[in-house]
């Protein structure tokens, strides 16, 4: 009773976080209107997908920790909390159709993290197919599977016909359409085919409670072994996220263990982060590259300046921070063919960084190897300066090494 006590207030206090965030609107999506709450802030919108027959509220607990990092979105599916019912026959077709319309009216800018329980994974997983450059990540709670029935069947098929039966006779009137559609997707064993989803990071949160006396077959451990390795299959088509087990609580996760779900989401969106860091440093590389390759023709046709002039502006644009050009530089001058490049990447550093020790002395060292030996002893007089300056021991005693070696080759001359 303590425990049910908690969870009422949890979701009480995480609801009324939303009701304080931003009131709920009614937007119409066509012949109907669906009552949507929009919330917090962030680079990223989370869109809630509930599982079948339940509300936005259900994931209070959740949102109110999500929407303090992030934009979060929730809604209620026709004919669900306020929202109103569709007047045209209810199918997945459908309900991904208005909730691209939501999406649409509501004026939300991508990226999304979607995030579906139950039945709400298949809704999210068609928006992913139909627009993957939208979507980012993925946390499925407890996912539907369309092939659930089908192997529940082959495991006992007595006992999955006894799950269909007792199940549809739980479904409320209200409810009976859509109930239907996600039966005959089961008796399919497969989705509409919507399109390949992305390669996006993803978590699939699955329950293995075990019950001491199961309803359903689907509860029974043979049951869920049954869902447990769907989930394993489904989860194997993404190369990042994880698949977290959870015996703590049932179906309905996000109500039981927020926290897991609050996680989850925190760890697929640090996942997109780093991704879309990935991918915006390699559209650098690929860019100063480009550029590298124009002023290697410069230098072969011996317009030194323009040259300079086109790996300086590269370097500029691409917002690459010292350590990252000195990297960039010593590679090109590890390849005989780009040592007058990488003179020029140098050179750049200690115009962008006129008092790094390390800057001139990396510069020196390319001059040094070139056998310019008068600007590379002019480099290493000016590291030993700032290094003395800065206390910079390490840089010191390298461009004292390197001095003394430019010595010893005047000597044998």
């Amino acid at each position: 009773m303590m425990l049910k006590r908690t969870l009422l207030l949890l979701f009480f206090l995480g609801n009324m976080a939303l009701a304080n965030a931003q009131q709920t609107q009614m937007v119409n999506v066509g012949n109907h209107s669906l009552e949507m709450v929009q919330a917090g802030a962030g680079e990223y919108t989370v869109i809630f997908e509930s599982g079948f027959g339940t509300a936005y509220k259900v994931w209070g607990n959740v949102a109110s920790e999500v929407m303090q990092t992030n934009r979060v979105l929730l809604y209620s599916r026709a004919g669900t909390g306020n929202s109103e019912p569709n007047p045209n026959p209810h199918t997945l077709e459908q309900a991904v159709q208005d909730f691209e319309t939501l999406v649409e009216k509501a004026n939300l800018k991508a990226p999304f993290i979607l995030v579906g329980h139950s039945y709400g994974a298949f809704i999210i997983r068609a928006f992913a197919a139909k627009h993957p450059d939208q979507v980012k990540g993925f946390v499925f709670v407890d996912p539907a599977h369309e092939k659930m029935m089908q192997e529940l069947k082959k495991a006992d098929y007595a006992k999955a016909m006894k799950d269909i039966e007792l199940q549809n006779s739980f479904v409320p009137a209200k409810f009976k359409q859509e109930n239907e559609a996600i039966n005959q997707i089961f008796e399919k064993a497969e989705l509409p085919h919507f399109g390949k989803l992305p390669q996006v990071p993803a978590v699939v949160l699955t329950s293995v409670q075990k019950r001491a006396t199961p309803e359903l077959f689907l509860h029974e451990p043979q049951g869920v072994e049954v869902w447990r390795n769907l989930h394993n299959a489904f989860f194997s088509q993404f190369t990042s996220g994880a698949h977290v087990i959870t015996s703590s609580s049932g179906h309905n996760i996000h109500r039981e263990e927020p926290e897991l779900v609050v996680n989850a989401i925190n760890q697929v969106v640090q996942a997109a982060t780093k991704e879309k860091q990935r991918q915006e440093h390699e559209a650098k590389m690929a860019a100063l590259e480009a550029s590298m390759k124009q002023a290697a023709a410069l230098l072969k046709q011996r317009k030194a300046p323009k040259a300079e002039a086109v790996v300086f502006e590269a370097l500029k644009n691409s917002g690459f921070k010292e350590p990252m050009i000195n990297t960039i530089a010593y590679q090109q001058l590890n390849s005989p063919d780009h040592i007058a490049l990488a003179l020029l990447t140098f050179k750049y550093n200690t115009v962008q960084n006129p008092q790094s020790a390390n800057a001139f002395d990396s510069y020196g060292e390319a001059l040094l190897k070139q056998g310019n030996l008068k600007l590379a002893e002019q480099q290493f007089q000016k590291a030993i300066a700032l290094a003395t300056s800065a206390n910079d021991s390490s840089t010191l005693k390298n461009s004292k090494n390197n001095l003394e070696k430019i010595n010893q080759l005047k000597q044998t001359k």
